[in-house]
């Protein structure tokens, strides 16, 4: 036991497949969005961006305890002390908090930031002990005018909001390079998010491929097989899923030799019958020839010579059935010998045309006969004249009286779905006025014993094997037979052989 019989005992429903596939690809998007949002850049912490904030927020916190002080001072309030003494508290805390954010700043190196913040420092705890002494100075004498006290200090507040001043003015150039930094980092992770959700894209589109593929494959081939039991062709399809189309696929490969084993069989019986028709065929034409002719027999009435010309020509149709049946068997048994040679095509075509020529004038129907010069081909002569008096007798055929058809020969670049060794190919146009062809008939008129639903306009009635042997003919000398027609003004039926 091979491994890929035992991965095809292994079952996986549609089912199952369509929905693991749907979770791979949405996991990996998921994935692919976290690992994004896990390696993209943070900068919220950054100290510099808090420095100069804080910085003035201690300016202006400063000037707020020297309002708070002088409001206390004017109304002695206990709510107004409580202000004051909160107000001095802020600035220490901002002053401790700027210099944490100094202490870790990654530019620490840039001025003299912690000294001016230490001289800070000093600066307010002078002010502040100031400030206190003149709280306990007036508590002790009303009349005590601290206003003015205070104002005498205001050259060291000023001195204290210049150095905060120079800190600020001393991290600008570092704020300037983290916003740089920043901007750099920012564009480089854009940059490769950009390429990761790209590689997540590709990654997901060929994981949809390989499951649509995985779906699709086994269903295009069973399209496939059918195509071909539909055309005839009876082949078995090799299991390529381990899923309900294995199945499909088995019952496919089970009708397929079904229906081939009955058609080789109804194929066998009709060759038997043929070859056994033949015989008594022959001995009927025999005897009628022999009735017809006959110098000491009895003279025949007019009713019987008749009679006995009607059993001759319908021996001969059964005969050419015959003939034309056996010859689409060994076709497509691939028995048909072909005795190829180089032939003038227009030469060939020729006494097939004044053939039909003659029959037309009784009817009074126009065949013309147009060619330009082509090269010569390669063919079977025999078989090839069966394949244009198939084609020319169809068009009289279908033809009513006083119409006209057209044959012509042309080189042509145009070579459609036929192989050619880059010399093109000869173009052969048979074009009737007749009844046409209905639409839903074109795509079966080359199959054995199909005949189109369109009422012939002569009272002989064809076998249907006349144009599936033209298809075999054509295809077995590397070209290609195709029909175009309307349904009241005519039809076209082309033929394509390569130039060899």
């Amino acid at each position: 036991m091979n491994k890929d019989s035992v991965r095809l005992k292994i079952r996986f429903p549609l089912f199952t497949k369509i929905v693991l596939g749907f979770l791979a690809i949405v996991f990996f998007i998921i994935g692919a969005t976290f690992f994004i949002i896990k390696t993209s850049p943070v900068y919220k912490d950054q100290p510099e961006f808090r420095v100069l904030p804080v910085a003035r927020d201690l300016q202006k916190t400063i000037s707020t305890e020297y309002e708070a002080a002088v409001k206390y001072f004017r109304t002695r309030d206990t709510n107004d002390e409580n202000k004051l003494e909160f107000v001095t508290g802020q600035v220490d805390l901002y002053t401790k908090s700027l210099g944490d954010l100094l202490d870790t700043s990654s530019a620490m190196a840039e001025g003299n930031s912690i000294r001016i913040l230490d001289g800070v420092i000093a600066q307010h705890r002078e002010y502040k002990g100031f400030i206190d002494n003149q709280k306990n100075i007036l508590k002790m004498d009303g009349s005590h005018n601290a206003i003015s006290a205070l104002e005498g200090k205001n050259a060291l507040r000023d001195s204290m909001k210049q150095k905060i001043d120079a800190i600020i003015i001393a991290r600008e150039p570092s704020l300037e390079k983290t916003l740089r930094k920043i901007s750099k980092g920012t564009s480089d992770a854009m940059n490769f998010n950009v390429l990761t959700l790209a590689a997540a894209f590709i990654v997901g589109f060929i994981l949809a491929l390989g499951l649509a593929r995985e779906i699709t494959r086994p269903i295009h081939a069973l399209n496939a097989g059918l195509q071909k039991v539909g055309d005839g062709t009876y082949e078995t399809l090799p299991i390529i899923s381990n899923d309900e189309t294995a199945d499909l696929t088995g019952g496919f490969n089970m009708m397929s030799d079904k229906l081939k084993q009955v058609d080789e069989m109804r194929m066998q019986m009709m060759s038997e019958i043929s070859h056994e028709m033949r015989t008594p065929l022959q001995v009927i034409k025999a005897g009628c020839y022999t009735i017809i002719h006959a110098k000491d027999g009895p003279v025949l009435t007019e009713r019987q010579r008749d009679a006995v010309g009607k059993i001759h020509q319908a021996t001969n149709r059964i005969n050419q059935f015959i003939n034309s049946f056996l010859d689409v068997a060994k076709m497509e048994a691939g028995l048909m010998k072909f005795n190829f040679e180089s032939t003038d095509l227009a030469e060939m075509l020729s006494p097939l045309i004044q053939e039909m020529q003659l029959i037309g004038l009784t009817r009074q129907i126009n065949v013309e006969f147009a060619h330009e010069p082509v090269d010569p081909l390669n063919l079977d002569k025999d078989r090839m004249g069966q394949v244009f008096s198939n084609l020319l007798s169809n068009a009289l055929k279908y033809t009513p009286d006083g119409g006209s058809i057209k044959v012509r020969l042309s080189k042509s670049a145009e070579c459609v779905d036929i192989k050619t060794s880059g010399k093109g190919c000869v173009r052969i146009d048979v074009q009737d006025t007749g009844v046409g062809i209905p639409e839903a008939d074109l795509a079966n008129l080359f199959k054995k014993f199909y005949q189109a639903q369109n009422k012939p306009l002569v009272n002989e009635k064809g076998s249907g094997l006349g144009l599936a042997l033209v298809k075999h003919v054509a295809e077995a000398h590397g070209g290609r037979v195709s029909v175009a027609s309307q349904v009241g003004v005519g039809s076209t039926f082309t033929l394509l052989l390569p130039v060899s």
